[in-house]
């Protein structure tokens, strides 16, 4: 992998903070109910999460409930899920960990997992859905969006598979690439959210100049 057209200085200032509140928000609602053993915990967490992030899970190939309906399905499969895929128990192995190529495994096992099991619910591609859901109970988890990956295919060159969702794990080692040639070049690690911001702010960007 090669690094290329990044602008150092452009990281360095910035300062988007429009979001800050309302992601904490998100972060807090994770920390404060992080288990997937009651319908309500789980309702509340994908459908703001979802919402907040245009990846809502309401969003499939066929449509056997109405939207409400839909939402109690939802809950309880993902109860199911967790008391015969041990969800909350990998997770939790992840939580406390840094983001590194030892980590890196771990993420795309557990994204492959959850990526699976929204697919069997909604008969769609979640890959979006199931990085953002992931990220705000461990935010080491890189948020996955088609603007992160434009925006991150212009700086870092080279494809890498090393596991799970084709899509996300080549995503996620360029990530890990960006991330660690960030920590050379200011000496301080950033955060999963400060790249993921740059991404989005730099595809932003693009689109404004061409409208």
């Amino acid at each position: 992998m090669k690094f290329t057209n990044f602008n150092i200085q452009q990281f360095n200032e910035l300062k988007d903070k429009k979001w800050m509140l309302g992601n904490k928000i998100l972060y807090d609602l994770c920390m404060n109910y992080p288990l997937h053993k009651k319908d309500e915990e789980i309702r509340a967490k994908i459908w703001l999460i979802g919402r907040s992030y245009a990846a809502s899970i309401e969003r499939r190939k066929i449509k056997k409930h109405i939207n409400d309906d839909f939402y109690d399905f939802v809950t309880k499969e993902f109860i199911k899920f967790n008391e015969e895929e041990n969800f909350d128990k990998d997770l939790n192995k992840i939580k406390g960990l840094s983001f590194d190529e030892n980590s890196l495994n771990l993420i795309l096992e557990l994204h492959n997992k959850l990526t699976k099991f929204f697919k069997k619910l909604t008969g769609l591609e979640k890959r979006s859905l199931a990085s953002k859901y992931l990220h705000f109970h461990v935010p080491i988890f890189p948020i996955y969006d088609s603007r992160a990956k434009d925006s991150l295919n212009k700086i870092v060159k080279g494809n890498i598979f090393t596991g799970g969702d084709k899509e996300y794990s080549n995503f996620c080692n360029k990530i890990l690439f960006l991330f660690n040639e960030l920590k050379k070049e200011t000496e301080k690690e950033p955060t999963l959210r400060e790249i993921d911001t740059y991404l989005v702010k730099v595809a932003n960007e693009e689109l404004n100049k061409k409208n």
